[in-house]
């Protein structure tokens, strides 16, 4: 009942429809991936969850400074340090890490699941225990800003990877080995970065797997299926072969002005537009027909058939620039209609001409 006030769809939408234009999950799946959700983070969260019965430490706030420096400033403010980069790589064939210093190096495969910006925080993890040095202090560069920033606002909710990237910090911080993170720009030819780059898109199946996986990750994965299933559930409805491959609103929400606009689209590409012919269908209305062309008065033969709007629909095509024996159907028109903004607006400023509000 939300979606359909959300989206101001009629009651009578089938679910299926409404689920796919909505871009949300099926119910029970929802309830599954949630319950899912809650145990694997409880199991990550290890003995600070709360159905652990044991006393929680406190945790740990540590913010770092991240600097935006290139190589050369680099050696001009760190000279004394022991150098480490590291960069991740995602592909369709593997996911892996790297670190490389002037003493060795390591490349790693990680599960595919893990998001990018995990592997770039567990390069630097692994980095961190195989890569330095008791004897100087370490300078780690990474092109990953988006790891620096969430390190240096770390909260009791950052990703688990981060905690524990800011553990192995804290470990070091304890032994008076300082330690200093700078985001160097990808691809700008600062040699370090470009051999980490070049070291973990090496990677094949030989490489060692590093068995970790972030629990966000997993919870995001188990999302993206959940969302499959409302797609496999429409794809093989049967209202797949006459409404067709109707996108999700939040992706069309961008580039519409109001809620107005938000309902009538909805309405248009779920054929839940008020027309007679529905009406008709559910008891509302006496007359189904069109009384001009003694056709069903449906949006189908409103948009594309009814005499009465002939030169509105010429105007229409015209400024679309859509060939009439290309859009035979509504399904095939609304594909083209909505397929960029400039298309959806001149649909929208439209639909005057033809009676529709």
């Amino acid at each position: 009942m939300a979606l359909r006030v959300a989206l101001g769809l009629p009651k009578w939408t089938p679910n299926i429809v409404l689920m796919k234009i909505a871009g949300q999950e099926v119910l029970s799946e929802k309830i599954k991936r949630l319950a899912a959700q809650f145990f694997i983070r409880q199991l990550a969260n290890g003995v600070h969850s709360p159905i652990y019965d044991q006393n929680c430490n406190p945790s740990i706030k540590l913010i770092k400074r991240d600097e935006d420096l290139f190589e050369e400033v680099v050696y001009k403010e760190f000279q004394d340090y022991h150098i480490i980069a590291t960069d991740a790589s995602k592909s369709h064939s593997f996911t892996s890490i790297a670190g490389i210093s002037n003493l060795q190096s390591f490349v790693y495969r990680i599960h595919p699941i893990n998001s990018i910006f995990t592997a770039e925080a567990l390069a630097i993890c692994q980095a961190l225990d195989e890569l330095s040095v008791t004897d100087k202090n370490l300078l780690l560069l990474t092109d990953s800003y988006s790891v620096l920033q969430a390190l240096k606002c770390l909260t009791i909710k950052s990703p688990k990877v981060i905690h524990r990237l800011a553990g192995k910090i804290l470990v070091r911080k304890n032994f008076h080995q300082r330690i200093s993170l700078v985001w160097t720009p990808g691809h700008s030819l600062i040699h370090w970065n470009e051999k980490a780059d070049l070291l973990a898109k090496t990677v094949t199946e030989s490489h060692p797997l590093l068995e970790w996986i972030a629990y966000e990750d997993i919870i995001s994965r188990y999302q993206t299926i959940s969302l499959q299933k409302t797609n496999l559930s429409f794809q093989h409805s049967k209202y797949q072969e006459s409404i067709g491959d109707i996108p999700a609103m939040f992706t069309l929400t961008p580039w519409l002005k109001n809620r107005r606009e938000d309902i009538i689209i909805a309405r248009l590409l779920t054929r839940m537009i008020i027309t007679p012919a529905l009406l008709h269908r559910f008891g509302l209305h006496n007359y189904p027909r069109c009384q001009i062309c003694n056709r069903d008065n449906n949006i189908e033969h409103i948009i594309l058939f009814c005499s009465k709007y002939s030169n509105h629909r010429s105007i229409l095509y015209a400024k679309l620039n859509f060939d009439p024996q290309l859009c035979s159907s509504l399904k095939a028109f609304f594909q083209n209609a909505v397929s960029d903004k400039r298309h959806l607006r001149i649909l929208l400023q439209s639909l005057k001409s033809f009676d529709i509000y």
